[in-house]
């Protein structure tokens, strides 16, 4: 089995040594891909500079790809994350991460959405509110999208086959472009890829 891959399409190109761990320095969800090749951003750099250049972990030219032709092509979405699913009646109660293999920059305007399916009673709208642990700004980029949202009464909310994110200001920050269906839309196989799994209120 190769140590990294670069199909563009796969869920799982990323170096096969990053475990998904939100307490390691190389935790797969600061990993991803850039001009220069699979780099990791935060505490792996060394110096705790949010702003620091990220480190190599694999060096392949032209990874990211600047077009919709050439490298891994578009961003894709390979790990789902839940940080909080608290008690009813609390604000912003939800709160799961949305990770891809390439960075994303938010441009301005709306910030992004996705529906989240009550298991009874009403749906609820997840908005993004950080990008990298970073609280959300015009030109923030990064890998990682942090949504937020309030329950209602329900006990469990899900992610639909094919809910799509709206996202008019969440952009391919290689190319510039907007991000393409396939980088924000929520297949019963991206879900099984990526680990998802219902929220449940506790």
């Amino acid at each position: 089995m190769p140590l990294w891959g670069t199909a563009h399409d796969a869920t799982t190109n990323k170096p096969k040594f990053c475990p998904n761990d939100v307490n390691s320095p190389y935790d797969k969800t600061r990993v991803y891909a850039d001009s220069s090749g699979w780099v990791v951003t935060g505490p792996a750099t060394g110096n705790g500079n949010t702003g620091a250049d990220p480190e190599i972990l694999v060096a392949i030219g032209g990874l990211s790809g600047a077009s919709s032709s050439v490298g891994l092509k578009h961003p894709t979405i390979t790990n789902y994350r839940i940080i909080t699913s608290d008690d009813h009646g609390t604000s912003d109660n939800i709160v799961f991460d949305i990770t891809w293999d390439e960075s994303l920059t938010y441009t301005a305007g709306s910030a992004g959405t996705l529906v989240l399916t009550a298991g009874a009673g009403s749906n609820v709208t997840a908005t993004v509110t950080h990008i990298d642990g970073v609280a959300l700004t015009t030109g923030l980029a990064g890998n990682t999208v942090r949504f937020t949202a309030t329950s209602g009464q329900a006990t469990t909310y899900d992610l639909a086959n094919n809910v799509i994110i709206g996202d008019p200001d969440l952009k391919d920050t290689v190319s510039g472009s907007a991000i393409a269906t396939a980088s924000k839309k929520f297949t019963s196989a991206v879900k099984t890829a990526i680990g998802y799994s219902t929220i449940t209120i506790a």
